[in-house]
């Protein structure tokens, strides 16, 4: 069975397991994503998304254009670039991820907010190829600690998941072309948060449920 129809087949069975509530949303677009080597669906190697704030040329695009909750934009004005931190770190063995790390930094009037998060392994594809050397990746986050439990993250009350810490989440809407030096300097992500639900079967859906949807414009 291909990919595409294993995806497809648990998207159908697990939407109803996308509705749940206390999902805290970090929409970031622009980024610069980049391989260790040439990249495929079974992609054994490390995958580097990041924004640059030491190099303007590389990447002055990148921005958090908001912050949702329960899908609703707070209509925080986002954050653009230089006033935010993002990098993610992912290793893959012929297509599924063995590890990964997340960190989001932003500036608050002088004050620096941070969440940081361990990518969870998986035991299949993370890996779905969409287009001629186009790919959409997704997976799920564990371990995640925003820095000041009871604070902001660009003026938005993060006390329902700082409160539970650490909490699960997972990352979406990756969608990679890479170039000929396995580079995208226009790549986005969506970082979510959850308050802990329960039952593996749940947390399994949302993340698959990241992989079948592709990035806004």
């Amino acid at each position: 069975m291909s990919s595409r129809i294993v995806v497809a087949s648990a998207l159908v069975a697990l939407a109803g397991v996308a509705s749940a509530d206390s999902v805290f949303q970090i929409d970031i677009n622009g980024l610069t994503a980049r391989a260790s080597g040439a990249f495929s669906e079974s992609f054994t190697g490390t995958l580097s998304v990041f924004s640059s704030p030491a190099n303007p040329d590389l990447d002055g695009d990148a921005e958090i254009l908001d912050v949702l909750v329960d899908g609703v934009n707070q209509n925080t004005g986002g954050a653009s670039f230089g006033n935010f931190f993002f990098e993610m770190d992912l290793t893959f063995s012929n297509g599924s991820l063995n590890a990964g790390l997340v960190t989001v930094k932003v500036d608050e009037n002088g004050s620096e907010n941070t969440y940081t998060a361990m990518v969870s392994p998986t035991g299949g594809s993370s890996i779905l190829e969409i287009g001629p050397d186009t790919f959409l990746i997704g997976g799920l986050t564990f371990d995640g600690m925003f820095a000041d439990a009871a604070g902001t993250f660009l003026g938005v009350d993060i006390t329902p998941w700082g409160s539970r810490q650490p909490v699960p989440g997972r990352f979406s809407q990756i969608e990679f072309s890479p170039d000929a030096n396995f580079e995208d300097r226009d790549t986005d992500v969506d970082v979510f948060v959850l308050v802990p639900m329960p039952g593996a079967a749940a947390m399994a859906g949302l993340g698959l449920l990241g992989l079948g949807v592709r990035r806004r414009r």
